[in-house]
């Protein structure tokens, strides 16, 4: 028995300790901060003529925000309706029931609607709302109630819709306002790509974005772009500096995982906060000036 309990009580070589501390730290559970980075930060997909795509969408969109509204609406309407139904069809991959048409169609409603102003706009929010409860209770293999649905539905276009239905008002108010934006968001997204694509740690792309809207702003606030005054011009491109990179996070809180694919919702990310703030700003600049 004495040597029985010997036994057990010797110690174990170091070689064991050291595969236990191993294991152990294998085991542990992830820091907070790489839980946050894993769960909002931006996944940089580098395959296939990204750059190539990203230039094609300033073209189209910068010319379409030099036509009018009309033309604005229909390339971020048709953007925001593959965001919205993008944005549905993976929450329904996770057994949820949001319907890709309707989103589809409520984002792209409230866009089209903006041409005849924020009535237009909200026109279209409110038919999309009525449509998405009618088909939510008319959807008998679903097992979840009919109001939680639609409110994912809803929570699916809601977003992506404002930020495309802003830019169509903003073109409204102020032709000038709404490709100023442009060129700052592009500006953010294009030095957030380049370094932060090839980066390795998650600080360095924003801090690119940031340093290419520094420089935008400065031709934006010494060129008659818009109507905004050179410390209105500085004003506002701040605010894109604190609210691109949100928008980017905000996207990623809209998705189940921060790489769930959703192209067409990436490329309004760094508009879904910025847009409705400019927006709202352009407008109350325009009215006080008035």
């Amino acid at each position: 028995m004495a040597t029985r309990q010997a036994g057990r009580s010797r110690p174990r070589p170091n070689g064991d300790a050291s595969a236990s501390r191993g294991r152990a730290k294998r085991t542990s559970p992830p820091s907070r901060g790489r839980r946050f980075r894993r769960r909002y930060a931006v996944v940089y997909d580098i395959e296939g003529p990204r750059v190539r795509l990203g230039m094609l969408w300033f073209v189209v969109a910068a010319v379409a925000l030099a036509i009018g509204p009309f033309s604005t609406s229909l390339v971020y309407g048709v953007t925001a309706a593959i965001a919205a139904a993008q944005v549905a069809r993976v929450w329904r991959r996770l057994r949820l029931r949001p319907n890709e048409i309707v989103a589809a169609a409520m984002a792209g409603a409230m866009t089209v609607g903006a041409c005849l102003g924020a009535g237009g706009a909200g026109l279209g929010v409110l038919g999309g709302v009525v449509a998405a409860m009618l088909v939510a209770t008319g959807d008998r293999k679903s097992p979840h109630r009919s109001v939680a649905d639609a409110g994912w539905t809803i929570q699916c276009a809601l977003f992506p819709g404002l930020a495309a239905m802003s830019m169509v008002l903003l073109s409204r108010l102020d032709q000038g306002s709404a490709i100023a934006l442009l060129l700052l968001v592009s500006a953010y997204e294009t030095g957030d790509y380049i370094v932060g694509s090839g980066a390795r740690n998650p600080f360095e792309g924003p801090a690119a974005g940031l340093a290419a809207i520094v420089v935008v702003t400065f031709m934006v606030s010494t060129l008659p772009i818009s109507t905004l005054s050179f410390g209105e011009a500085w004003l506002f491109g701040g605010i894109v500096a604190v609210l691109a990179p949100a928008g980017q996070l905000f996207a990623s809180a809209l998705l189940p995982t921060a790489g769930s694919p959703a192209s067409a919702l990436r490329r309004l990310d760094s508009l879904l906060l910025a847009a409705p703030v400019w927006c709202i700003g352009v407008g109350l600049v325009i009215s006080s000036s008035g």
